[in-house]
C-alpha cells in the first residue's frame, strides 16, 4: 500500500524530518517510526501508515505514566501538541468483514461457511460463499473451517442443482 505523504524509518533512531513541503511529525507505532505530513491524521491514517487495517486492528494511543486510550478510525489526533506520538496496535478480537458489498462484525478466528452465511440469513444448503482473495472470488468449501482475521471480502451465489 503506498502512502504518499509519509516515510517510514525502521530503526530506532529517532526520525530525522526531511519535509520539502512544510512540517512533519514523527510518530512511533508499533516498532515504526513514522512521519507524517498532516498534523490531525485519523486513526485509519495512522494505521495505514504502518500497513494496517481498522477491520482487523485496533490504534492504542500511549498517554504519559502508561495510560491508554483507543482512537477510533474516524477520530483525528493532534500531533502537534506535545506527548501525541506514541501508538501501539492490537488485533480485534471482533473485526469486520464483507459479505456481498456489506460491512458484518464476527469474532476472530476459524468459523464455518454456515456461521458466515448466517450473517446474511443464508445457509450452505442454498448458498455457495466464495472468498475474494488476489483475484477473483473463488468458492469455499462448506466442510472447512474458514480462517477470519478480518477485512476478509466474501460474496454469496445461489447452488446451483445438480441434474441425475
Amino acid at each position: 500500500m503506498e502512502i504518499p505523504e509519509t516515510s517510514q524509518q525502521r530503526d530506532h533512531r529517532p526520525a530525522q524530518p526531511d519535509a520539502p513541503h512544510g512540517q512533519t511529525f514523527p510518530v512511533h507505532i508499533d516498532d515504526d517510526h513514522v512521519l507524517l505530513h498532516e498534523r490531525s491524521p485519523s486513526g485509519q491514517d495512522l494505521l495505514e501508515a504502518v500497513g494496517k487495517r481498522a477491520c482487523a486492528h485496533e490504534l492504542i494511543q500511549i498517554l504519559q505514566h502508561d495510560q491508554r486510550r483507543a482512537i477510533g478510525p474516524d477520530d483525528t489526533v493532534d500531533l502537534g501538541l506535545p506527548g501525541v506520538d506514541r501508538f501501539v496496535t492490537v488485533h480485534k478480537e471482533i473485526v469486520t468483514i464483507t459479505i456481498d458489498g456489506d460491512p458484518y462484525d464476527i469474532p476472530r478466528g476459524d468459523r464455518t461457511v454456515d456461521d458466515i452465511l448466517g450473517k446474511v440469513s443464508k445457509t450452505s444448503d442454498s448458498y455457495a460463499l466464495l472468498e475474494e482473495k488476489d483475484g477473483p472470488p473463488l468458492p469455499l468449501p462448506s466442510n472447512q473451517p474458514v480462517p477470519i482475521e478480518g477485512c476478509e471480502i466474501f460474496h454469496t451465489q445461489v447452488q446451483s442443482g445438480g441434474s441425475s
